[in-house]
This record gives structure tokens, sequence and C-alpha cells, in this order.
């Protein structure tokens, strides 16, 4: 009888953990620590078309992350075309950035 209870005590134990921690992981969001960049998703093209054209226009410093999980900052100094800025990110230091290429944008 007591082997029986304690099976029971123990299933009911674990089924009440994984319903508890199903629960939080549905409805709470805990991202405790750095965020990892592969988690973040490209922004859509018109947010980047729109960051890029504003950064380009107010010549707001700015920091690119493209899509290879590499990061430039500087200030877009020419638009090439639609998509394509030459970003300046020191004096001696121009990348031609691509809108397709870009995960996000983001102002210092």
């Amino acid at each position: 009888m007591q082997v029986k209870q304690s099976h029971l005590n123990n299933t009911l134990a674990q089924t009440i953990i994984n319903n508890t921690a199903t629960f939080i992981d549905r409805n709470f969001d805990f991202k405790l620590g750095t965020i990892n960049s592969n988690d973040l998703i490209q922004m859509p093209h018109k947010q980047l078309d729109f960051f890029a054209e504003q950064s380009f226009q107010n010549q707001y410093f700015i920091i690119v992350t493209m899509v290879n999980d590499e990061q430039f900052d500087g200030k877009l100094i020419k638009r090439i075309n639609k998509n394509k800025y030459v970003l300046k990110s020191s004096n001696s230091f121009y990348k031609i950035i691509e809108l397709a290429q870009i995960k996000s944008i983001n102002l210092v």
C-alpha cells in the first residue's frame, strides 16, 4: 500500500511540476541574461528602408547589424540607390551596405 501511495504522490508531483512549467513557459517571457543575436529576426524591409532614410537625412549615429551578425557603427553619408547606402564608420573606413543584407538598424 505504501509503495502505491508513494508512486501516486510522485506521479502527482511530476504532473503538477510539468503543468506549472508549461503554464509559465506559455504565459510569461523570462529571457534572462544576454540576448543571443541569432534569435533576432530581420526587420521588415519597409521598416529598414524607413530607418535608413531617416538616419541618412538626419545624420544619426547608428549601429547596423548584418544578417551574418557583423556589426558596424557610424553614419550613413551617401545614398547610392533605393537599397544601398555608404556607411562611414571612422575617418578611413567606409562600408557599402545593402538593405537586404541588414538584420537591424539601431540608434546609438
